[in-house]
């Protein structure tokens, strides 16, 4: 295997062969996109892994990162502007991610989202079981931190409305083994539909997303229920009984935070720049 931080990225594949494109979306965040894009790099893998960062409508972002770019020689940046009618959203975000997915020209696709970060082990950990199982959909299991990286521990579910629906969901987490007191890990449970895939877990085959690419129109349902990309995704996934498999170990370090998470972590100065329902 070889680490992507050699600058050659190991043997080249054979023509056809695999290979894997890491796209990450980021507009206010130029140093903390930093960490993800550090992440990818170092990443060790089998095959070629590319890292396409898109740079939503920030010149502040973009600025920052080319001063950066001889750090991270398999990493493109790309701007991408905003329509003046658009806002922050799943259904943008969704937007972007479908741009990147066309954009790559790999077998396979990963996402990380700006804030989080990888094992340098999970991208193969991943493609051992893609092949293993002969799978176009394989994600990995969800380490929780807080915004300083301690696990988060608290008997409450990140995604809710209110507090009293947080402890109210981990408790019923808890009962069906997808929490466990003291761990900060969200475990598989096969069969259980209840927590779809984070965005930041999946390994997906490139032909499977341009078939069924992230939905991009979002109801105001969507946005009392914290409906967001990754969810539809994962449902459409479930509705057509694409196999999909999980590697069992937590090789994603989430940190929480931002609009996808309890209403009541945003501030309140960021939720009208935010808008959940599709104009």
């Amino acid at each position: 295997m070889t680490a992507n931080e050699n600058p050659t990225g190991g043997a080249a594949p054979e023509e056809g062969g695999e290979s894997i494109t890491v796209v990450t979306l980021t507009r206010y965040r130029p140093v903390l996109v930093q960490r993800a894009m550090r992440s990818v790099r170092a990443q060790v893998t089998d095959v070629p892994v590319r890292h396409l960062v898109l740079i939503d409508d920030s010149e502040e972002t973009l600025t920052a990162l080319r001063e950066v770019t001889d750090a991270f020689p398999r990493c493109e940046i790309r701007y991408v502007p905003r329509e003046p009618h658009e806002k922050s959203g799943p259904g943008r975000s969704s937007r972007l991610r479908n741009l990147g997915v066309r954009l790559a020209d790999s077998s396979w696709i990963a996402f990380l989202d700006d804030d989080n970060e990888w094992t340098p082990d999970h991208l193969q950990s991943l493609l051992d079981q893609a092949r293993a199982h002969a799978a176009r959909a394989v994600y990995s299991e969800v380490g929780l931190l807080d915004k300083d990286g301690a696990p988060y521990l608290e008997p409450r579910w990140p995604w809710a409305n209110s507090v009293a629906e947080a402890e109210r969901m981990y408790a019923d987490y808890v009962a069906k083994g997808i929490c466990v007191p003291g761990s900060n890990v969200i475990k598989d449970r096969p069969g259980t539909f209840e927590v779809p895939v984070d965005t930041s877990a999946w390994l997906l085959a490139r032909e499977l997303l341009l078939d069924v690419p992230f939905e991009e129109e979002f109801s105001a349902a969507d946005a009392d229920g914290l409906v967001s990309e990754d969810d539809k995704l994962y449902y459409r996934l479930v509705q057509r009984a694409e196999p999909m498999v999980c590697t069992g170990r937590a090789t994603l370090r989430y940190y929480l935070g931002g609009y996808s998470n309890s209403g009541e972590t945003v501030a309140p100065e960021e939720r009208g720049a935010i808008a959940w329902a599709s104009e």
